[in-house]
């Protein structure tokens, strides 16, 4: 698996190529570059499989990079210092990134779940959004990437009724009856959610607020979706619920 790595810090190319030579051998590593120029001539030259790449470069940024390749034959993982909005932006386009400092097991997981999947077809929605939400990081998507086993989903919030939750995995109902099981748990999915009007209501279930078509006065409470679904409340959720209704 030929791999370039993209980073204008020497220190980070440099611990980075440790690792993946010591931990990930079926990477090969072709090119170590400090500047975006040199990456892109670097992923002409070699045309790997893998491109590990910092965003945040002098001159030229990770986008731009990627802006020269518009139906890419490789992955990309970023390699990032924290940022509360960066890590934002990655979730909502469901591209891999990696914390700086990388820790082993991560990068290890990283490329072992690159070689479960295929090549992504839905690259430029992914960029789109990346780039929307780095650049205006309080505004929200139109859409948001889910992840499943065999593909990237673009999905508008609004066509969501509710989520429930699957040990790591969590499914979505929508309004057309469809349903979607994506590889996140409930709380990152409900990260993605919560600024669309999406409330926990149950440690199994969160829902669309636009979608509740009834309160039902059982024991406990239980609150009826507009597609029928008759979700129970946490007793630590109901009052915050129920004000958020105005019941």
């Amino acid at each position: 698996m030929k791999a370039v790595l993209i980073d204008d810090e020497k220190n980070a190319l440099e611990m980075l190529e440790w690792q993946l030579q010591n931990y990930c051998p079926q990477v090969q590593i072709m090119a170590l570059c400090n500047s975006a120029d040199k990456g892109i001539a670097a992923i002409q030259e070699y045309q790997p499989q893998l491109v590990f790449l910092d965003i945040e470069m002098p001159v030229k940024n990770g986008f731009e990079v990627l802006q020269q390749f518009p139906d890419p034959t490789f992955e990309t993982i970023f390699t990032t210092a924290y940022n509360q909005f960066a890590l934002k932006a990655f979730r909502f386009a469901a591209f891999d990134y990696l914390l700086k400092p990388i820790d082993a097991e991560d990068l290890t997981k990283t490329i072992q779940r690159y070689q479960r999947q295929r090549l992504n077809s839905n690259f430029k929605q992914q960029l789109e959004i990346l780039m929307q939400q780095y650049v205006s990081p309080n505004s929200l998507p139109e859409k948001v990437s889910f992840s499943t086993q065999q593909a990237i989903h673009f999905v508008k919030p609004e066509t969501i009724v509710y989520c429930e939750s699957d040990s790591n995995y969590t499914t979505l109902f929508f309004v057309d009856k469809t349903k979607l099981v994506v590889s996140k748990t409930l709380k990152d999915v409900e990260e993605l959610l919560v600024g669309y009007q999406f409330m926990r209501i149950h440690h199994s279930y969160l829902i669309n607020l636009k979608e509740v078509s009834r309160y039902i006065k059982t024991e406990g409470g239980a609150i009826e979706m507009n597609d029928g679904a008759q979700l129970p409340i946490s007793r630590q959720r109901k009052d915050e619920l129920m004000r958020i209704l105005s019941l």
